[in-house]
C-alpha cells in the first residue's frame, strides 16, 4: 500500500502454474500535454512522449501534468499511476513470467505494450488474450499466449495522437475565436454534430397527412377529416422470415435504447459489468461470428429447435452472447441463491443481459413462418401502397418479439372514415442509438469510442435530450458552422472515414504508421496557418 494506490493480490493455481492476480486499472501513461506539439515530439520523426496518469479521487478528472492538485477542482487527493507501476514491479521481479490479460481490442494491446516497457527486465512478458471471463477461455488464453501486436499498437498510437492534435489545436483556435474555453473539436465528434444539426433541421419541414387509427394508417398528403378508402388486396403470401444476428455494440446500443430506454452510457456501462463478471463475452465488437463454444451453449438451451448459424466469417472477434445457457430469470434465482457468486446487479445489468440472451438464442433458431399481405388503397383521387405482415409463428419470435411487427390486416371494399390530421416531419429525431447507427453505418467511431463521443457533444452543451430525443443547440450550430467554413477538409465525414479505413490498414500491418502522422501533420499544420492568416 502507497498512499491512495493499494495493490491487491490474489493468488490462485491454474492447472500447470501459481499465478499472482492484480490489475493495472486500465491506462497507465498518456500523452503529455505540456512539452513538444501536443505531446509529440517532431524532427525527422515523430517520438510520442508519455507520462504516467494522474486522476484526482474527488472529481475523477485525468491529467498527465506532475502537480500535487488536480487543474479542475484544485484538490489534493491524487493518484497517480506511478506509484501502482512501482508496486506492480515489485510483484513482477518476484515472477519468473508476467502475463498481461487485458481487453481485446486495440486500446487493450496498447495497454499491454506500455505494462511490457513499464515492467521491462523484470521477467518474460506475454499477453493472453480472451473475450469472456469464464475458466475455459481463461484456461485456453493461458494454453495459448502471444506477443503483444505491435500493429495493433501503432494504429492506436496514432488515434491518440490524431485525436490530440486535431482535438487541442482545433479547441484552442475555438477558445480563441469564441472566448470561451468549454469548446472543443474532434474528427469523429464534429462530423456527427452535423448529422444532429441537419436532423434537427429536417424536423421543422412537414407535410400533412391522415392517420387512420382502426387500421394504423398513414395517408400522406390528405387533409380531410373523413375520407372514403377502396382498398384492395393484391397479394397473400407465405414467407419465412430467418431471425437477426446476435448482438454487436452498435445493435446492442440501438435495442436497449428503443425497448429498455437506457442512454449509450448506461447500456456500456450495464455491458463493461456484466462482462466483468463472466455473464458475457466483450462487448466492444463489430462482429456477428459465433464461435463452437457459442453453439454449443445455444444447443443447450434450445435443443431440438436449435438450428446453427456462424453469421460472419471466424476470426479473432464474436458477437456479444451470453457464456451460459441461462436465461435472466433462472440467473437472477442462481446468483440469488449463491449458486453463481457476482457482484451485485441491477435492474439495468438483467435488463440488459434479457437482451443479449434473448437475441442470441433467436439468432439460433429454425426460421418463422409468417404471411404477408400487399394492398392498393384509394382515397380522394390519390393512390397508396401498403404492405405488412400480418401472422408470423416461431421459436425466434417467442424469445424475441421485436424482431417482426405483426399487424392486422385490412379489410377490403370501401369504408368511410374519420381520420386525424397530423403533421409528418420530414425526419424524427434521433435517439442516442440513431447516433451509434449512422456512426456505424457511416464508419465513424468504433465500438469502444461510441459513448464518449455522444458524451463529448452533451458536455459542451452541443446538443441536448429532451424526452430521450436529441437535439442540437443554437451554441452547437455556432461552432459547427464555423468549423466547416474554415476546418472542412480536416473534419468533413469522407475524410474521417478514410482516417478510419487507414486505421484499419496499420492494424493489418499494409500501412506503415509513420506516413499516415506525417499526413496528419501536414494537413493540420496547414490548418493553423490558415488560421492565423
Amino acid at each position: 500500500e502507497d498512499g491512495f494506490d493499494r495493490l491487491i493480490i490474489y493468488e490462485v493455481t491454474s492447472h500447470d502454474r501459481v499465478l499472482l492476480v492484480t490489475a493495472c486499472i486500465g491506462h497507465v501513461c498518456d500523452l503529455i500535454t505540456d512539452e513538444a506539439y501536443y505531446g509529440v515530439r517532431v524532427n525527422e520523426k515523430f517520438i510520442p512522449i508519455y507520462s504516467s496518469i494522474k486522476r484526482c479521487l474527488s472529481c475523477n478528472y485525468q491529467f498527465t501534468q506532475d502537480r500535487p492538485i488536480c487543474p479542475k477542482c484544485k484538490g489534493d487527493q491524487i493518484s497517480d499511476s506511478r506509484k501502482r507501476i512501482t508496486l506492480l514491479r515489485k510483484v513482477a521481479k518476484e515472477a519468473e513470467h508476467i502475463i498481461v490479460g487485458t481487453d481485446p481490442d486495440t486500446e487493450g494491446e496498447k495497454i499491454a505494450w506500455d505494462i511490457k516497457n513499464l515492467l521491462s527486465g523484470c521477467g518474460i512478458l506475454k499477453r493472453a488474450e480472451f473475450h469472456e471471463v469464464t475458466p475455459r477461455a481463461l484456461k485456453e488464453a493461458l494454453e495459448n499466449l502471444r506477443e503483444v501486436d505491435e500493429s495493433l499498437v501503432k494504429a492506436q498510437i496514432v488515434r491518440r495522437i490524431e485525436d490530440r492534435w486535431i482535438g487541442f489545436s482545433l479547441s484552442q483556435i475555438l477558445w480563441h475565436h469564441f472566448k470561451e474555453h468549454n469548446l472543443s473539436a474532434g474528427r469523429a465528434q464534429t462530423p456527427v454534430l452535423g448529422w444532429i444539426i441537419q436532423n434537427t433541421e429536417a424536423q421543422k419541414k412537414k407535410e400533412p397527412a391522415l392517420y387512420l387509427k382502426e387500421y394504423d394508417l398513414i395517408l400522406k398528403g390528405l387533409e380531410e377529416e373523413y375520407v372514403e378508402i377502396e382498398v384492395k388486396r393484391i397479394k397473400t403470401q407465405e414467407i419465412i422470415i430467418e431471425p437477426l444476428p446476435p448482438y454487436t455494440t452498435e445493435s446492442l446500443l440501438r435495442d436497449a435504447s428503443s425497448i429498455l430506454k437506457l442512454s449509450v452510457e448506461e447500456t456500456m456501462r450495464s455491458a463493461q459489468k456484466l462482462f466483468e463478471n463472466g455473464l458475457i463475452t466483450y462487448h466492444r465488437t463489430d462482429s456477428t461470428s459465433v464461435s463452437q463454444v457459442g453453439l454449443k451453449i445455444a444447443k443447450e438451451y434450445l435443443k431440438e429447435e436449435f438450428y446453427p448459424r456462424k453469421f460472419s466469417k471466424e476470426g479473432a472477434h464474436e458477437c456479444i452472447r451470453p457464456t451460459r445457457a441461462i436465461a435472466k430469470e433462472t440467473l437472477l434465482r442462481l446468483i440469488e441463491e449463491g449458486v453463481i457468486k457476482t457482484e451485485p446487479l441491477s435492474w439495468k445489468e438483467y435488463g440488459v443481459y434479457d437482451l443479449i440472451f434473448k437475441r442470441f438464442m433467436a439468432s439460433q433458431c429454425k426460421p418463422s413462418k409468417g404471411i404477408k399481405e400487399e394492398y392498393i388503397i384509394r382515397a380522394n383521387g390519390k393512390e397508396f401502397s401498403e404492405q405488412r405482415i400480418i401472422q408470423c409463428s416461431g421459436k425466434a419470435l417467442d424469445l424475441y418479439k421485436w424482431f417482426v411487427k405483426v399487424r392486422s390486416p385490412i379489410p377490403e371494399g370501401t369504408h368511410h372514415l374519420k381520420g386525424k390530421k397530423v403533421l409528418i416531419p420530414e425526419a424524427y429525431p434521433f435517439t442516442e442509438a440513431d447516433i451509434v447507427n449512422q456512426m456505424k453505418q457511416k464508419g465513424i467511431g468504433r465500438p469502444s469510442t461510441y459513448a464518449t463521443i455522444i458524451n463529448k457533444l452533451f458536455e459542451r452543451n452541443y446538443i441536448v435530450k429532451k424526452n430521450g430525443k436529441i437535439f442540437s443547440t443554437p451554441k452547437g450550430k455556432k461552432i459547427f458552422q464555423y468549423l466547416m467554413k474554415h476546418f472542412s477538409d480536416l473534419l468533413s465525414e469522407e475524410r474521417t472515414r478514410l482516417l478510419e479505413e487507414k486505421m484499419d490498414k496499420i492494424e493489418k500491418g499494409e500501412l506503415r504508421y509513420e506516413e499516415c502522422l506525417k499526413e496528419l501533420y501536414a494537413e493540420i499544420k496547414n490548418a493553423e496557418l490558415r488560421e492565423k492568416q
